[in-house]
């Protein structure tokens, strides 16, 4: 995110730079403690931190907002993120849409950047829903 004149501005998944809307910020997430930090090393864990995340950004944001997730592999293929599945102890399934066309990626934890970021609803009653499956048990958050 960057300043320009007074206002901030930011880029979506697709490159476009817009402007945030007044009022909008990033809200503060938890930080993992030392403990959470040691047993962090799996994908099962990270996907845990960050629902968790995504559930905070939710209980703070204003009703007309909603956290969006891009996953971004190696070689720049990016991904808004549907839901996302614990595949293995470093392996995550991320399935989503590329271009509006529904896709699934397979990819190793540590070849992975995620992009979180906040967007303005247009009709409130279609805010997104981001799904985990994490040790088999699955959520929407």
């Amino acid at each position: 995110m960057s300043k320009q004149g007074g206002k901030q501005y930011g880029m979506t998944s697709s490159g476009v730079i817009v402007p945030v809307p007044p009022g909008y910020q990033i809200p503060k997430g938890h930080a993992p403690t030392p403990q959470e930090i040691q047993s962090g090393d799996s994908a099962g864990n990270m996907l845990r931190r960050l629902a968790q995340t995504i559930i905070e950004w939710r209980e703070a944001l204003p009703e007309d907002a909603q956290p969006v997730v891009t996953a971004i592999a190696s070689g720049g293929v990016s991904v808004i993120v549907e839901r996302m599945t614990q595949e293995s102890h470093h392996g995550i399934r991320i399935e989503g849409n590329i271009n509006g066309n529904p896709c699934m990626l397979l990819v190793h934890q540590a070849n992975l950047e995620l992009l979180c970021y906040i967007e303005k609803v247009q009709e409130v009653e279609f805010r997104r829903k981001i799904g985990f499956i994490i040790d088999g048990e699955e959520t929407e958050v």
